[in-house]
């Protein structure tokens, strides 16, 4: 038995409906967001202990070790590009968490009761009008719902395509990274755990008066190369790529708004 257009299209629009009051996509990528945010935040904090810390340093007026002629560079000033860097990198990771931020209340939008319900009314008024309504009416409804669908699953699907770009390409290399950073926080700061501040500072300078010129340069360059390494991965994964899937759904919406209801019940009848 052949199926008409029309029927395809009713068959389409319960097909949706149904899929729009599912959480599945919903639960996953409010989960991926979540985690991002703690993992962002926990990047930004440990970068303002680093900046913390340097400030002391440079604040303390410590002379540089061996290898610095005469000793009249101190070491705050050897950590100055590092400091810069901190900053830069501070900067972006307040970017970065409003950008995921951001996309999180979409997604608490996009699954919002209401929004299920104006899917539902919609593809509801959609079949009514399909069978018993004017072409412009259903012309119109139907876009409307066909953009109402998009924008309800658009951005669960691009989170949950940027978690596997993160999983194939970005992930490994965030953590790594991530755990450099670390590692250079717990390298820089030789203290006992239960150390008073006096000690603490205390303690940190010996170790920095301690190194040499090269040992400085390739501590603080391994510090700088880490943090350049995250700001390229936080601005592609939180900021580039959700920009360039904005635009594609503004594409996407402006073809959608184009549908002849008419030619595509033809073209799925014949």
């Amino acid at each position: 038995m052949q199926v008409n257009g029309k029927t395809l299209i009713a068959i389409a629009i319960v097909v949706l409906v149904g899929l729009s009051s599912t959480r599945t996509l919903d639960d996953y990528v409010d989960d991926y967001t979540s985690e991002a945010i703690t993992n962002a935040a926990i990047s930004y904090a440990t970068a303002r202990g680093i900046n913390a810390l340097v400030s002391m340093l440079q604040s303390s007026e410590v002379e540089a070790g061996v290898g610095i002629v005469s000793g009249s560079m101190t070491i705050g000033e050897v950590l100055d590009p590092l400091n810069d860097m901190i900053e830069r990198f501070s900067t972006v990771m307040t970017w970065v968490l409003a950008s995921l931020a951001a996309q999180k209340i979409l997604l608490l939008l996009a699954s919002h009761q209401l929004f299920l319900y104006l899917v539902a009314v919609l593809g509801i008024s959609a079949l009514l009008l399909l069978y018993h309504g004017r072409s412009r009416a259903q012309s119109l409804v139907l876009r409307c719902f066909l953009v109402v669908v998009f924008l309800r699953f658009a951005l669960g699907f691009a989170v949950a395509l940027n978690s596997g770009v993160d999983y194939l390409f970005l992930d490994q290399q965030l953590h790594s990274n991530d755990r450099e950073i670390k590692n250079f926080q717990s390298s820089i700061m030789r203290v006992e755990v239960d150390a008073d501040s006096d000690d603490i500072r205390d303690s940190v300078i010996d170790f920095w008066r301690g190194l040499s010129l090269d040992e400085l340069q390739r501590t603080i360059s391994r510090g700088i190369e880490s943090f350049i390494n995250l700001i390229a991965i936080y601005l592609l994964k939180t900021i580039l790529l959700p920009l360039g899937f904005f635009y594609a759904v503004i594409l996407v919406i402006r073809q959608l708004w184009r549908i002849d209801l008419e030619a595509s019940a033809a073209r799925a009848g014949s």
